[in-house]
């Protein structure tokens, strides 16, 4: 898990170039985008360890109480940049 953060992360070193997926949105709906994206991605991280941890070991596990934190936030920040109707 934390070796797919830190690829993520090393993706924010030096300048993004325009047409990289991680630049910023220009508006509310593209982050909304970027967000419902980064919670599909955690979401199947999520699944992905799941379906390899024994039933016993999934209540207590560190790892997937981040992930569940990660999924709420950035479920929380996708409606909050939607744009108004």
């Amino acid at each position: 898990m934390f070796a797919h953060r830190d690829a993520l992360e090393r993706r924010y070193d030096g300048p993004i170039p325009p047409a990289d997926p991680a630049a910023p949105p220009s508006d509310r709906a593209a982050r909304a985008q970027l967000f419902q994206r980064m919670a599909r991605e955690v979401r199947e991280q999520a699944a992905r360890m799941r379906r390899r941890m024994p039933a016993a070991a999934l209540a207590g596990d560190p790892r997937l109480d981040c992930l569940q934190r990660d999924l709420s936030l950035y479920r929380g920040q996708s409606m909050s940049w939607r744009p108004p109707r």
